[in-house]
């Protein structure tokens, strides 16, 4: 009896202990994104864009495409990537709404399992949907291949800075703008959850080693950081020591009364000037 006793309270550990590592997960993913589909209230922002579809080993994904006011091919091929509850349709009412530059057109991303992309986002699988959606807007617009590392430009906000550094690393680009950026995850993990949990994360995002990377390109490209001081969520420090790490390639830009969503909805100023900004 001891000996199956004994038994019973290893495979009891090991499940019990299973159990957990699969709650932790899960719990992981809800913190980290909170996707979100497409409802009857986007019909008018996905009336003007052209979608992409494409599959990944997540199944079906579809990106946007949205020409705006530009010739083909554009000045300017700006990558999108939005924050992690927002879709890209977002970008209009927030951002492209009020823009009246003639000379961009904008890919916009949705990550796995976000808008009518299917699977679940991690960063590996987001990062295999934006070169695939990239890939398939040049096989449709083969004119925009043409010069790419010229004309191709990033932007993302809080989550989605993070993948727009992520993507520059792989895709030269000649600026980027990061809205609110965290400096790793794992910082936001440890903010949000402590220490010891913070080094069980699995989902990495580190936004001064993709910097450090970037800083390597030649050219290199031009890099905006703009942050707001009322910042709750991800604090105008964080963007403050990505500044402050590379002093030669970013241009630091502290907005005074913004916090995280008004970093973005409410200085479409600043970030056009920094979109239109000529070496």
């Amino acid at each position: 009896m001891s000996l199956l006793s004994g038994i019973i309270k290893i495979v009891g550990s090991c499940l019990f202990l299973g159990l957990l590592i699969y709650v932790y997960l899960g719990f992981q993913q809800r913190m980290i994104y909170h996707p979100k589909p497409y409802d009857l209230s986007y019909q008018s922002q996905l009336s003007r864009v052209i979608p992409l579809e494409y599959e990944t080993d997540q199944g079906k994904q579809t990106a946007y495409f949205y020409k705006g006011q530009s010739d083909i091919p554009p000045k300017n091929l700006w990558v999108l990537f939005a924050g992690n509850a927002s879709l890209a349709m977002d970008w209009f009412g927030r951002l492209l709404d009020n823009y009246s530059g003639s000379h961009s057109c904008f890919l916009m991303i949705d990550y796995p399992g976000y808008g009518k992309c299917e699977g679940k986002a991690s960063p590996d699988r987001i990062r295999r949907s934006a070169d695939k959606a990239l890939e398939t807007l040049y096989n449709r617009y083969s004119a925009l291949k043409f010069q790419a590392t010229s004309r191709l430009n990033v932007m993302g906000h809080s989550l989605g800075a993070a993948i727009a550094l992520a993507f520059a690393s792989r895709h030269p680009c000649k600026r980027i703008i990061l809205l609110a950026p965290f400096t790793s995850l794992k910082d936001m993990a440890r903010r949000v959850v402590g220490v010891p949990f913070c080094y069980a994360l699995t989902h990495h995002l580190d936004n001064h080693d993709r910097l450090l990377e970037i800083s390597q390109q030649s050219p290199r490209p031009e890099v905006f950081l703009i942050h707001g001081h009322n910042d709750a969520t991800i604090p105008i420090e964080m963007g403050k020591q990505l500044s402050d790490s590379f002093p030669g390639m970013i241009k630091f830009v502290p907005l005074p009364i913004a916090d995280h969503q008004t970093v973005l909805s409410k200085n479409n100023d600043t970030i056009f000037k920094a979109m239109n900004v000529s070496r």
